[in-house]
């Protein structure tokens, strides 16, 4: 929540700003997210963490049954971590993964500013 509760304080600071603040908000929840993505992919792909091992059973299973669109709900609190990381583990294809993941992000942001502003 640190994320949104400083968000929230900038745009209720200086609101004409709030593109600029939403850009760079979504742009590092983003980067974070795909940084999650990327290492659950690597440690599968390269054997450093034991392929029995899943990030959590349910995720994975909604995941296989929903696919890449599940990703726009990667801000959800607790299970919104867990998104990115069994999506990388699953090796879902990369450019669907960050166009879900980009768009529920900043639908987050743009609806916690613009219910601001």
């Amino acid at each position: 929540m640190g994320t949104e509760l400083l968000f929230i304080g900038l745009v209720r600071q200086s609101g004409h700003l709030f593109f600029a603040y939403w850009l760079v908000a979504t742009l590092g929840n983003v980067l974070g997210a795909w940084l999650m993505l990327m290492l659950a992919r690597w440690a599968r792909q390269t054997g450093v963490v034991a392929s029995k091992w899943q990030p959590a059973r349910a995720t994975e299973r909604y995941l296989q049954r929903w696919g890449t669109p599940l990703l726009g709900m990667a801000w959800l609190p607790v299970v919104g971590d867990l998104l990115p990381v069994a999506a990388g583990w699953l090796r879902m294809p990369l450019a669907a993964s960050a166009f879900w993941l980009t768009l529920g992000k900043a639908a987050r942001f743009f609806l916690i500013g613009y219910w601001l502003v």
